[in-house]
């Protein structure tokens, strides 16, 4: 049984299913800002949630949560399509039979449009990009789909002894968000079906044991990212 506090706004929350826990970030795009960043003025990664944290704060931003946005390679560069503020900054990766959690299929894309999101599968978007990506402003590409259409995805084994860290984006509507990391090491299945409990109809697998998520006493600690997946809010003036 999952447990755990309703979530009103964005924030962290942790919920328990049996002896998984992970914590989400439950975000309502018609009412809260989800964003993607990869790289700074200078052109160089923001790498960390730190140094995110105080770009947006010189621009009178908070940050409220955030994960890393999907594998990358040496250079930090998104593996697959990536899109920030409506431009396409890395093309679709439409490859298949290649090494890595990526292409474990299917895999997908995670868009954002103005008013709501929606996770689609590698294959679709190749097919229908003309009529897809009008109006998207952010995209991520990353692999493997968790749950597609509610069913969790068929390659994972129920008794799988492969666990690791695990963080995802899901969609529970087209305008509920969720961000979501395993605090322990889970199996695909496990991580998957958690989601499923907090409602995830789509989830698409950000990455592995490098993942982590902000706020959080490590979300600083250990190698950098390529881009990020946040949610930020205008900064309250002090008094």
């Amino acid at each position: 049984m999952l447990t755990g506090a309703t979530c009103i706004g964005a924030e962290l929350i942790d919920y328990r299913f049996n002896d998984l826990l992970i914590s989400v970030c439950k975000v309502d795009s018609r009412n809260e800002t989800l964003r993607m960043f990869w790289k700074d003025d200078n052109k160089q990664p923001f790498n960390r949630f730190s140094r995110l944290k105080i770009w947006l704060a010189a621009r009178g931003e908070d940050l409220v949560c955030a994960t890393n946005a999907g594998i990358f390679d040496q250079d930090y560069r998104p593996l697959g399509l990536y899109i920030e503020n409506g431009i396409i900054l890395r093309k679709l990766n439409e490859h298949k039979n290649a090494y890595g959690n990526f292409y474990l299929q299917p895999n997908g894309v995670f868009l954002v449009r103005h008013d709501y999101a929606e996770i689609v599968d590698t294959d679709r978007m190749a097919s229908e990009r003309e009529q897809i990506l009008p109006g998207v402003l952010f995209a991520t590409q990353s692999g493997p789909l968790l749950i597609q259409n509610g069913t969790i995805n068929s390659l994972f084994p129920i008794e799988s002894e492969n666990r690791l860290i695990r963080n995802a984006v899901c969609t529970i509507s087209q305008y509920e968000i969720v961000l979501a990391i395993s605090r322990r090491p889970s199996s695909f299945y496990d991580f998957a079906r958690s989601l499923q409990e907090i409602g995830c109809t789509n989830a698409l697998y950000l990455d592995g044991k490098i993942s982590r998520m902000y706020p959080g006493a490590d979300s600083d600690v250990g190698p950098g990212f390529g881009a990020l997946i946040a949610v930020t809010k205008k900064a309250i003036a002090e008094k």
